[in-house]
């Protein structure tokens, strides 16, 4: 039995229909194979043809720490990293982002970015869901971030491309990368990374928007990764 709010994406949105095929996913790691039997004003009742069990994921996490964008832009990294296999992502409170955001409005674009990752998953099939981490500063998510390989996009750095940065067969703690704002990095927040250690690189000699430095970093990195 599906009930709301998946049940009115289906009915409404998808249009769905008794005899379709739909697939399910649950916390645990399950797959369930259904077929669409009743659609009633409120729920929708399937029945499980077969139940698919997730194996271990062969490649290591990736975090897309991003500075908060303006207008629907962060709503469609969201989605796009999402289809991308993403495993979290951190919005980002940076000197030089646009969008100043009162507390009130965090919780509601967290709710609504929550949803938004959440029905990417379930399009592009995907067996778990990305965690969307509450907004911080980017001093905050620097303090609590620990192992891994952190990663820092900038732009006219004098340092190797994304694409040819060594990776280590195993990689222990996941990759995080960092992706600035419209108005890049300030000096001060590129030293606070230094001092921690997180690696520079370029996506080459353009300059890109940073929406799409987000999703062509992920891209690079999953297909460096076999996830692609």
């Amino acid at each position: 039995m599906i009930g709301d709010p998946l049940f009115t994406h289906l009915s409404k949105s998808l249009r769905t229909r008794p005899g379709d095929l739909l697939i399910f996913n649950d916390d645990r790691g399950r797959r369930y194979h259904t077929t669409i039997q009743q659609i009633t004003k409120q729920v929708i009742y399937a029945n499980v043809r077969s139940i698919q069990e997730s194996s271990p994921s062969s490649t290591p996490p990736i975090t897309l720490a991003q500075a908060l964008l303006k207008g629907e832009k962060m709503a469609w990294v969201i989605q796009k990293a999402t289809e991308l296999g993403v495993h979290t992502i951190a919005p980002l409170v940076t000197e030089r982002i646009i969008p100043r955001v009162s507390p009130i409005h965090a919780a509601k674009f967290k709710e609504r970015w929550d949803r938004i990752a959440l029905e990417a998953a379930q399009q592009s099939e995907r067996w778990s869901v990305p965690t969307i981490l509450p907004i911080q500063t980017f001093q905050e998510f620097l303090k609590r971030e620990t192992g891994g390989i952190p990663i820092m996009l900038a732009e006219r750095e004098e340092n190797v491309s994304l694409s040819k940065i060594i990776l280590p067969s195993e990689i222990q703690g996941g990759i995080t990368v960092f992706i600035g704002p419209e108005g890049g990095w300030t000096k001060e927040e590129r030293q606070a990374a230094q001092s921690l250690n997180v690696v520079f690189a370029t996506l080459g000699k353009g300059i890109l928007r940073a929406e799409t430095a987000s999703l062509a970093s992920l891209a690079i990195l999953q297909a460096r990764l076999n996830y692609l």
